[in-house]
This record gives C-alpha cells, sequence and structure tokens, in this order.
C-alpha cells in the first residue's frame, strides 16, 4: 500500500523500469473486464531526471491499518515524519522562510518565496495541504506550499487544517474557509487564489463550493492537483493502474482513511465528493495528473464536470507521472516539475485580477 518511508504520503514514491502486473481473477458478469498478468515497458516522452525517479520506484505491500484512535494516532506521527523532514528540506534548498502563525484560530504556516516575483509580489495564496485526509500536517504542509511559493514567487499561507481521527468532516473545511476568509479582507477574492493537490485538491474544491452555497465571495482562480473528487465511487484507474502507482490500490489505508474523515456523513454530499457539485459559476480552474496516476480518473472527472458547467478550466496529464510527481522538483531538478510551475503561473496570471 502506502510506503511508510515516503517523504510524501500521497505519492512521490517509485516504479521499476519493468513493471508487471498481476490481478487477481474476477468474478465475470457483464462491464467486468479480466485483464490477465502484463508487463508494462518504461514510459516514453519523459526527461532524463524523471527517467532517474521512475527506475528507482518500488511499490510497497499492504500495511495493518489501525484499529483505535491510539493507534490512528501513532500511525498518524510516525507516518508525518518522513514528510515534515522533506517540506524543511525543501524549504532549505530554495531558500524559502517560513511561519507558523494563527490566522482566525487556525494553525497556518506562511511561506515567503526567496524572490518575489513582478505579478504576484503583492498577493497570498491560500494551500490546503494533501495527505488523505488524515496525513500530512505540521511542517510537512510545507511541501506543495514551498514548491508553488518558490515557482511562482508568492506567498502562500498553508492551512494545518484539523484531521481526523480526532476530527473528521467537517473540520478541515472549516479551517480552510475561516483562513481563505480572513486572507480575502486583505487583498479582496478576485485577487486571490486557492489550490492543493490529491486530498487537499478535495478540501480546495469541497471550500469553493461551500463559498457558492453560502452566497459569499468565490477565488479568482483554483488549482487542484490529481484531486480525490469522489469518494462513493471507485473510479476506472483506481484499477487500471494499480501497481503502476505507488500509492498503492483504493482498498486498505486509503479507503479506511477516506471513510474516517467522512465520519457519518453521506459520501455522496458534494462537500466530500466535488465531482457532484453544482459547478456553475466556479472560478477558473487548472487540474494536473498523470498518465500512471491512480487519480486521473477522479481528475478527469472533475475536468469534464466543470466544462459541462461552462467552467474555464485546463487538465495538464504528465506521460509516465504516478499521483503526485509533478511536485518532485521540491527536491530534485526536474524539467516537468518546472513546467508545472509554468503553466500554472500563466494560468494564474490570466485569471486573477
Amino acid at each position: 500500500m502506502l510506503n511508510k518511508s515516503s517523504w510524501w504520503v500521497m505519492g512521490f514514491c517509485g516504479l521499476n523500469s519493468l513493471a508487471v502486473i498481476a490481478q487477481e481473477p474476477l468474478p465475470v458478469s457483464p462491464g467486468v473486464t479480466l485483464i490477465s498478468e502484463r508487463a508494462i515497458p518504461f514510459p516514453y516522452g519523459i526527461s532524463p531526471e524523471m527517467a532517474e525517479i521512475v527506475k528507482a520506484r518500488t511499490i510497497s505491500a499492504g500495511i495493518p491499518l489501525p484499529d483505535t484512535t491510539e493507534a490512528w494516532l501513532a500511525f498518524q506521527k510516525a507516518f508525518d515524519a518522513p514528510g515534515e523532514e522533506g517540506g524543511r528540506q525543501g524549504a532549505a534548498r530554495h531558500g524559502a522562510t517560513y511561519e507558523v502563525q494563527q490566522i482566525a484560530g487556525v494553525k497556518t504556516y506562511v511561506v515567503t518565496p526567496a524572490k518575489l516575483s513582478k505579478r504576484f509580489a503583492d498577493r497570498v495564496f491560500v494551500h490546503a495541504h494533501g495527505g488523505a485526509f488524515v496525513f500530512g500536517g505540521g511542517d510537512s504542509t510545507l511541501r506543495e506550499a514551498v514548491w508553488v511559493a518558490d515557482g511562482l514567487g508568492v506567498k502562500v499561507v498553508s492551512v494545518d487544517y484539523r484531521r481526523p481521527p480526532l476530527y473528521p468532516f467537517p473540520a478541515a473545511l472549516e479551517d480552510v474557509l475561516a483562513v481563505y476568509e480572513d486572507v480575502i479582507k486583505q487583498q479582496g477574492a478576485a485577487k486571490t487564489a486557492i489550490f492543493g493537490s490529491s486530498a487537499g485538491g478535495n478540501i480546495t474544491l469541497a471550500t469553493v463550493l461551500r463559498l457558492k452555497q453560502l452566497g459569499k465571495p468565490l477565488p479568482g482562480a483554483v488549482f487542484a492537483g490529481t484531486p480525490t473528487t469522489d469518494l462513493e465511487n471507485t473510479t476506472d484507474t483506481w484499477y487500471t493502474f494499480e501497481g503502476l502507482d505507488p500509492l498503492g490500490a483504493r482498498d486498505g489505508l486509503i479507503q479506511a482513511a477516506m471513510d474516517l474523515y467522512a465520519g457519518v456523513e453521506p459520501l455522496a454530499n458534494p462537500l466530500l465528493s466535488p465531482v457532484n457539485g453544482s459547478l456553475e459559476g466556479f472560478p477558473p480552474t487548472i487540474l494536473i495528473s498523470g498518465t500512471r496516476d491512480l487519480l486521473l480518473s477522479d481528475t478527469v472527472r472533475m475536468h469534464r464536470a466543470l466544462r459541462a458547467a461552462g467552467v474555464t478550466a485546463d487538465l495538464h496529464v504528465y506521460d509516465g507521472q504516478v499521483h503526485g510527481d509533478y511536485i518532485q522538483g521540491l527536491l530534485l531538478d526536474m524539467p516537468e516539475s518546472e513546467d508545472a510551475q509554468r503553466e500554472l503561473s500563466e494560468f494564474f496570471a490570466r485569471h486573477l485580477e
């Protein structure tokens, strides 16, 4: 399942150059496709730097699930430790500084890049971190926050939102909403971007949906990276890319974390499954995924739902990448990561006031 030693809970692990995928036999029924063992060659069209990452990849076996609140808390602490170290290393590597601040009563990390860009020098972007809703807090929040701050030359407020097992839905959503509302008092909603990847992409999209429900000002633009958009249904690439993406599989730890986050709330609720939301009038949105990303289907479905609602929405899919690979540039030199930063910068420049 997930690799405990990985510094990025929701991806950033590896895959060998030739992947052999063995799928257990499925009962034959209408709509079910049986696939025998197959060998997946090395992906073409990727940079030499990305190729080295792919060569080093491994797929971890499943791990035992915590079965008590105390066990979840202990597991959460141990799992977050490598991510916290990665966050601090990323900040040091790029010369970014950060301060832990309470904003609207919520713990946040305020990240300032070594150099502010002329375009975004007077802006603050709001970030919701990833980590299967349960992981990725503390200094781990710095990873994507630093990556965006450095790549775009913008100050970022990363929300260290309350997490399960102690705080299920809607605690995280309430925290991000509170911080966003505080930020727009200073610079206005149309000048503000909100972003996040994986579970953070889910919370980002859900925050905008909640703002719509409340009739409050919407952000000027949104970035949802490889977002979890459907907690109720297991979409196509959760199955087709199992064995290719080190994220593992939906069954097991990921599903348990989703259930822990949802609590007693029906999974079809658009604030848990944003693909079900009323999307008319949604801000311009950019989405990123990869051709080996378990959440590619979640990302594609969200993009099509936005487009069906008449929303300006861009989708970028990188060849050979698994879940969250585009952020590898935090600790490594990788052209694809720089390309993703450029796309984000150009998109926000076009759509923010």
